[in-house]
C-alpha cells in the first residue's frame, strides 16, 4: 500500500528538459571547483594551463559563451584548438559521469559595539572585487614574529596565484587598514601599492604578468591586529598565562594576514611559520615540519597544510599546552595521528570525551567516506572563545562536550573538505555539522535519542535557511536557521529518499570530483541528490531552503456510506503549500499499519478500502520526520469509534523515552471531567497529564519518560464516572 499511494511523489530527474539543464553541464565544471581536481605539485607545475582552463569553463558556463565559441569567426585558432582539446578530455573522463560542515556551534550574537565594526567590514568586503575575480590563489607562506609584550605581530606573506583570461588592472588583496604595510615585492622586485579601505592594491604591469600565468607577491607588514568578527587574532590569557588564538570566520583572515579572503578560492597549500617565546607551543593546520630553538629564548614552529584550504580555516592556537596523542585506524587500515593540545587544568575533564573522537571518526567515515585529510592529522586545540571552530585538521575548542566534538569533526567533511561557495550557503557547513551531532546521538544513545535531539532543535519561526544578505555574523550564523532548521532539512531529506539512499548521497557529495576539496552551492548539492535518486527535488529544496516557515496540517477522517475510510489533509498555513510524502499511522481493532501519501495542496483526500470499521486512531507523521504542526478533527467519528468513552492503546509500546496516549469522548456526552495519570506497578503516582474538564472528541497526550526508570507502568484514565487502565512498558 505504501508504494501504491506514493507513486506521485516527485517526478524523475530525466523528465526535466529545461534549457538551464544544458548550461548546468558546464557550470558544475566552472569556478574554483574544477581546480580542486589538480591539487599539490601537479597544480603548481601546470598552473598556467589550468587557470586558462578555469576561465574558459567559466566563460562556457554562460549560454552566450557557447554561442560565442561557435559563431565568432575571429576566435584565435590556437585558442580553438586548446578549448576543444580540453572539452574532449572532459567528456572522456569520469568527471561528467560523477557530477550530477569556527564551528560556531552555536555562535552567540555579538555585542552592539562589535556588531558595528563587523557591519562596516562586511558591507564593503563580503564579496570579491572585479579584479579579484580575475586571479586565483594557489599558495600562501605566512611568516610571523609574535610579540607578546607589545601585542604586535610582524612578518611577511608570500602569495602565489594566476591570472585568468583577462588581466586585472591591479592585483587586489584583502588586508585590514589597521595593519601597516612596510613593503611589497612582485617577482622579487619592490613595487608601489595602495592600502586603503581594507584592500591592498598593486598595479598589474602588462609586461610582467602574462595572461594565464603565475605571479609571486611578497607583502611585509606589522601591527596590532584589530578584533573583527568573532575574534580574528586575539591576545588572551588562560589561568594567568598568555594565550593567542585566531578565529577568522567569516571574513576575519584579512584582519591579521593579507589574502584573498573568499571561501571559494582555496589555496592548494599553505606554509605557516611562527616564532614565539620558548615557553609557548604553537598548534596549527597540517603537519608540523619543525620545532626549533632560535635566538633570544624563542622557538620557531613550521606547519605545512598540503590540502586545499579556505583562508578562514587557517589558524593559530598558542599556549603552554599539555599535549597528548591518540590514533585513528582508517577503513583501509591506515593510521592517522590524533593530537590534543589541552589547557592543563582541563586535561582530566576533557580526556574521556576527547578519547571518543576516534569512534566518531569511524562512524562518520562509514557514513560519508573516509576522513578527508588522512595524509596529515586531526586534533583539538583548546582556546579562549566560548564556542568552537572547525579549523582544518585541528579544531579549536572552547568546550569538550560530545556533541560539540561531533559537530566540529563533522565540519572536516562539511565545511573543510567541501566549503560553502559563499556565506549565502552556510547551511551546507553548519546545518550538516549540526546534523552530525544527531547522528552521533543516534549511534551512541539509540533511535529515541536521535529523534529527541532533532525535536529539541526544531525551529518554527520565520526566515530562510538561505542567507539572503550575508553582511553580518548574526545573519550568517543564525542558530535557528543556519543550524537548527538546516539540520532538519537533512533529517527530512533522509526520510524522503530512504536511509540507504541518503547516505549514498552523502558519500557521492563528499567524493564528487568537482566539489571535494573545493566549494559548493545549494544547487550543486541538489544536483547530486537528484543524480543519485533520480527524483526531481526542486520542490523540496525550494520550500525548505528558500521558503519560510513549515506546514500546518489539519487531519480529519470518516467513513463513507460503503464503509470506505476517507482521510482528509488540509494545509492551513499562510506561507504557501509544501510538497511532502506523509506517513499516516493507522491503528484499531486488529490493525496497526503505516501508509504513505503524497501531499502537496491546500486540501487532499485519500480513500482506503477494507479497514474503515476497524480504525480507532490515525496519526500524521507520528515519528516526527517533518517539521510541522498538526491539528486533528475527526468527522463522523461515532460511526468509527464505539459510542462509549475509550482509552486507546499507547503508541509506541514498549517505548524508550516517551509514548503517545489517546482517549475518545463521544459527542453525546459533551464536556466531562477527566483525569489522565501515569502510575507505577505499586500504584504510586508518577505523572499527571490531564486534570480538567474536556470536550468531546479525540484527545492526545505525550508522556515524556526520559527521566524515568525502565519498568512497567499503567495509564489511568478517570472520565466522568468511568475508569480505564492500560499497561505500558518503558525500556531503556
Amino acid at each position: 500500500m505504501v508504494g501504491d499511494l506514493s507513486k506521485g511523489w516527485f517526478k524523475t530527474a530525466f523528465q526535466r528538459k529545461r534549457l538551464e539543464d544544458c548550461s548546468g553541464l558546464f557550470s558544475f565544471l566552472s569556478d574554483q571547483r574544477f581546480l580542486s581536481l589538480y591539487t599539490g605539485t601537479l597544480y603548481r607545475v601546470l598552473t598556467g594551463q589550468l587557470l586558462f582552463l578555469k576561465f574558459i569553463l567559466r566563460f562556457l558556463s554562460k549560454p552566450f559563451g557557447i554561442l560565442f565559441l561557435v559563431a565568432n569567426s575571429g576566435w584565435d585558432e590556437r585558442l580553438n584548438h586548446r578549448i576543444f582539446y580540453i572539452v574532449k578530455l572532459f567528456f572522456l573522463s569520469s568527471i561528467i559521469f560523477v557530477s550530477v560542515a569556527f564551528s560556531q556551534s552555536q555562535k552567540p550574537d555579538i555585542s552592539c559595539s562589535q556588531s558595528k565594526s563587523v557591519q562596516r567590514l562586511l558591507e564593503f568586503q563580503s564579496t570579491i572585487t572585479e579584479d579579484q575575480e580575475k586571479i586565483d590563489i594557489s599558495f600562501y607562506r605566512i611568516d610571523l614574529d609574535i610579540d607578546f609584550d607589545q601585542h604586535e605581530i610582524s612578518g611577511s606573506v608570500i602569495i602565489e596565484g594566476g591570472i585568468g583570461l583577462s588581466q586585472p588592472d591591479s592585483i587586489e588583496i584583502d588586508f585590514s587598514s589597521d595593519m601597516s604595510v612596510d613593503s611589497v615585492k612582485l617577482y622579487g622586485e619592490s613595487i608601489s601599492y595602495d592600502h586603503d579601505d581594507d584592500l591592498l592594491s598593486v598595479l598589474a604591469p602588462q609586461e610582467t604578468i602574462p595572461e594565464g600565468y603565475q605571479f609571486i607577491m611578497e607583502i611585509f607588514y606589522h601591527g596590532i591586529p584589530t578584533t573583527c568578527g568573532f575574534g580574528s587574532f586575539v591576545f588572551d590569557s588562560h589561568a594567568g598565562i598568555e594565550h593567542v588564538w585566531t578565529l577568522s570566520e567569516p571574513y576575519g583572515a584579512r584582519c591579521w594576514w593579507p589574502c584573498k579572503d573568499d571561501p571559494s578560492d582555496k589555496a592548494d597549500s599553505v606554509d605557516i611559520i611562527v616564532r614565539v617565546p620558548s615557553n609557548q607551543i604553537v598548534a596549527s593546520n597540517g603537519n608540523l615540519i619543525h620545532e626549533i630553538n632560535i635566538a633570544n629564548d624563542r622557538k620557531e614552529y613550521y606547519w605545512q597544510e598540503r590540502y586545499p584550504i579556505s583562508t578562514y580555516l587557517v589558524s593559530l592556537a598558542i599556549y603552554p599546552y599539555t599535549v597528548w596523542h591518540d590514533e585513528y585506524i582508517s577503513m583501509n587500515g591506515d593510521t592517522l595521528p590524533l593530537d590534543y593540545y589541552v589547557f592543563p587544568d582541563r586535561y582530566e575533564n576533557s580526556y574521556e570525551n576527547y578519547l571518543l573522537t576516534k569512534d566518531m571518526m569511524s562512524l562518520f567515515a562509514s557514513q560519508f567516506g573516509e576522513y578527508p585529510f588522512m595524509g596529515e592529522k586531526y586534533g583539538h586545540a583548546d582556546f579562549g572563545w566560548g564556542g568552537a571552530m572547525e579549523h582544518q585538521t585541528l579544531s579549536s575548542m572552547g568546550g569538550y562536550s560530545q556533541t560539540l566534538i561531533a559537530h566540529e569533526l563533522g565540519h572536516q567533511w562539511w565545511g573543510d573538505l567541501i566549503t560553502c561557495a559563499s556565506f549565502h550557503h552556510i547551511w551546507l557547513n553548519e546545518g550538516f555539522a549540526r546534523y552530525c551531532q544527531a547522528l552521533w546521538e543516534e549511534y551512541f544513545n539509540g533511535d529515541d535519542a536521535y529523534f529527541s535531539y532533532m525535536n529539541s532543535h526544531a525551529y518554527y519561526g520565520y526566515g530562510t535557511v538561505y542567507v539572503e544578505d550575508p553582511t553580518t555574523t548574526s545573519a550568517i550564523f543564525n542558530g535557528n536557521l543556519s543550524y537548527n532548521k538546516a539540520s532538519w532539512v537533512l533529517h527530512m531529506l533522509r526520510h524522503v529518499v530512504g536511509d540507504d539512499t541518503f547516505f549514498e548521497i552523502l558519500h557521492a557529495y563528499a567524493s564528487n570530483d568537482s566539489l571535494s576539496y573545493a566549494a559548493a552551492t545549494t544547487e550543486e548539492f541538489q544536483q547530486v541528490c537528484e543524480y543519485i535518486t533520480g527524483m526531481d527535488l526542486q520542490d523540496f529544496f525550494q520550500q525548505w531552503i528558500y521558503g519560510e516557515k513549515y506546514p500546518q496540517y489539519e487531519l480529519s477522517w470518516w467513513l463513507t456510506e460503503t464503509e470506505e475510510l476517507t482521510i482528509q489533509i488540509d494545509q492551513i498555513q499562510t506561507t504557501g503549500y509544501f510538497h511532502m510524502p506523509i506517513d499516516l499511522h493507522v491503528t484499531g481493532f486488529l490493525i496497526d499499519t503505516t501508509i504513505v501519501v503524497d501531499n502537496y495542496g491546500p486540501t487532499q483526500t485519500y480513500q482506503i478500502s477494507g479497514i474503515g470499521t476497524m480504525v480507532h486512531q490515525i496519526q500524521l507523521d507520528p515519528n516526527g520526520w517533518i517539521l510541522k504542526e498538526v491539528n486533528y478533527t475527526t468527522v463522523g467519528v461515532d460511526e468509527i469509534l464505539p459510542g462509549d468513552i475509550s482509552l486507546l492503546p499507547a503508541y509506541p509500546n514498549p517505548f524508550n523515552s516517551g509514548t503517545t496516549i489517546n482517549f475518545f469522548i463521544p459527542q453525546v456526552l459533551g464536556e466531562i471531567d477527566a483525569t489522565l495519570q501515569v502510575m507505577d506497578v505499586n500504584g504510586r503516582h508518577i505523572s499527571t497529564l490531564l486534570s480538567k474538564q474536556v470536550s468531546s472528541g479525540m484527545k492526545s497526550f505525550y508522556w515524556d519518560a526520559s527521566v524515568d526508570a525502565s519498568g512497567i507502568y499503567f495509564i489511568h484514565l478517570l472520565a466522568g464516572n468511568n475508569i480505564f487502565n492500560r499497561k505500558i512498558i518503558l525500556l531503556k
